[in-house]
């Protein structure tokens, strides 16, 4: 379990941290705090290891600025994560050790008023809270991804919140510009003092974004569910610019939480491209295709007909594909067509006989639609990778 240094920073304890070097190095994690309050010779190396955060406010060397660049030397070597020091002997680093240190990678920051030990308390309460989520984490995991029994989904469904109740809706908030878990630690925090989260009510980290999943009681309650699912994602600050948004069904068993998630990470896959909040509801054919989105099947189905269309592109300078995808985006509906691609109908229903030819289907006429549209739709999920 551990954070890294970019995140430890955001911790109150770190606000008054400067730092002097090793930028390229924030991303180095952090296991644990050590502090250096001695002589670092070469008789007692081994004190910290990689993955430490070391503290120091260098008594030992303030009168031998030698002892503090070979503390420093030691530590790189040791391969710790980080150093912060406090200002008590040494308000500037020397420019030696900066410069060692910044070819390195390796972060210095400098530091005045903390203890130590709120600085240790702090990030080890963040290190622990890490590891709570990743526990979180692997029985959401196991509900979703194993062919479990129906008791063993209800016990882990318990084992989440030994509150839930029988009827059910999720929702899956992932950030579009993940850089780390900074934010999605705010949004934990504050969902703890938002009152629309009740017991029967829970807000987790999963992967790069939070899920929430709304129990009630009642049948007849169901439809607010989602009325509340919205509400908790308004207050606490999730906001469609910043995150993808998915939702699920409603289900009437705790027996079928599994169905409930994934149909929310499945909409939240939609969200990518529609840049909008996704009911799975909603989704049209996309309900068929995310879910089977990495079987080889699919995928060369989409292949075969955006690789000749693409080819023919490039071979004959045209915009085939382009054309393809807005008449798609529009239904099928050739004037809509015309108009975004600033094209007279008649050039456009040019390229569309130019599709079938190039794709060997001149005399299929619906069924080339079908084809058409399921092939798009899939590369708009899979554009990464094609």
């Amino acid at each position: 379990m551990s954070i890294c240094i970019s995140e430890a920073m955001k911790l109150e304890s770190f606000k008054n941290f400067k730092l002097l070097s090793g930028k390229n190095g924030l991303y180095n994690l952090i296991e644990k705090i050590g502090i250096l309050d001695y002589e670092y010779a070469d008789d007692n190396k081994g004190k910290f290891e990689k993955g430490d955060f070391v503290i120091s406010s260098f008594l030992f060397a303030k009168n031998d600025v030698n002892l503090f660049y070979q503390a420093v030397k030691n530590l790189i070597n040791e391969g710790v994560s980080g150093l912060g020091i406090k200002n008590i002997y040494f308000k500037e680093i020397p420019d030696e050790i900066i410069e060692y240190a910044s070819e390195r990678s390796f972060p210095i920051f400098i530091f005045d008023s903390i203890c130590f030990e709120d600085i240790i308390t702090e990030v080890m309460n963040s290190i622990r809270a890490v590891d709570y989520y990743e526990r979180i984490e692997s029985k959401i995991d196991m509900i979703i991804k194993k062919n479990i029994s129906k008791s063993l989904k209800r016990e882990l469904a318990y084992e989440l919140n030994n509150l839930f109740k029988e009827n059910i809706i999720t929702a899956y908030c992932r950030e579009r510009k993940h850089k780390d878990n900074v934010n999605i630690m705010r949004l934990l925090k504050i969902s703890k003092d938002t009152e629309l989260i009740n017991e029967e009510t829970s807000f987790f980290k999963y992967k790069h974004g939070i899920i929430i999943i709304s129990t009630c009681e009642n049948a007849a309650d169901k439809r607010n569910l989602l009325i509340t699912i919205e509400s908790i994602i308004r207050n606490v600050g999730i906001t469609e610019c910043e995150y993808n948004i998915g939702i699920s069904n409603y289900y009437l068993s705790l027996d079928e939480l599994d169905k409930a998630i994934n149909e929310s990470l499945y909409a939240v896959r939609v969200s990518e491209i529609s840049k909008n909040k996704t009911l799975f509801k909603d989704m049209g054919i996309y309900k068929v295709i995310v879910p089977f989105l990495n079987e080889i099947w699919l995928k060369d189905f989409c292949t075969n007909i955006i690789s000749d269309l693409k080819s023919y592109d490039e071979k004959c300078n045209t915009e085939i594909f382009g054309t393809a995808v807005k008449y798609i985006e529009n239904q099928g509906n050739i004037k809509k067509t015309a108009k975004n691609l600033c094209q007279h109908e008649n050039t456009i229903r040019y390229r569309i006989n130019k599709m079938k030819e190039i794709l060997g289907m001149e005399k299929l006429n619906g069924d080339f639609y079908e084809q058409l549209s399921f092939a798009i739709k899939i590369n708009n999920l899979l554009k990464d990778i094609l």
